[in-house]
Parts: structure tokens; C-alpha cells; sequence
């Protein structure tokens, strides 16, 4: 398993950081050149994808 997740959606990322949550670092994807945040993997920022996954509203 990985252990840093990468985070492409601004919202996700502000979700993330409303909980308190700190990236390790931002950078750009070199193909697609969207904005990325690196985490590291724990218990914790699983549960609050899952959480995040669970409540985001549906396009």
C-alpha cells in the first residue's frame, strides 16, 4: 500500500484542512498540470475520505 495519498480536488482539500489535516506538500501533475496535495496515510485521513466519499453531494 502507499503511503501518501494525493489529493487532486480543491474541495477535498479544503474538507481536509477543515479537519485539521496538514499536507506534506502541493505540486503540479507534470501531464495533466493540476494541482495536487500530498498526505501521509494514516487510520485518520481514512476515515475522513470515507467520510468525505459518503457525504459529497452527487453531480
Amino acid at each position: 500500500m502507499n503511503s501518501y495519498y494525493y489529493a487532486y480536488s480543491p474541495n477535498l482539500y479544503r474538507y481536509l484542512k477543515s479537519l485539521g489535516f496538514r499536507y506534506i506538500c502541493t505540486g503540479l501533475n507534470e501531464s495533466t498540470m493540476r494541482q495536487f496535495w500530498q498526505y501521509e496515510r494514516t487510520p485518520e485521513l481514512s476515515a475522513a475520505l470515507t467520510s468525505y466519499a459518503e457525504n459529497k453531494p452527487s453531480k
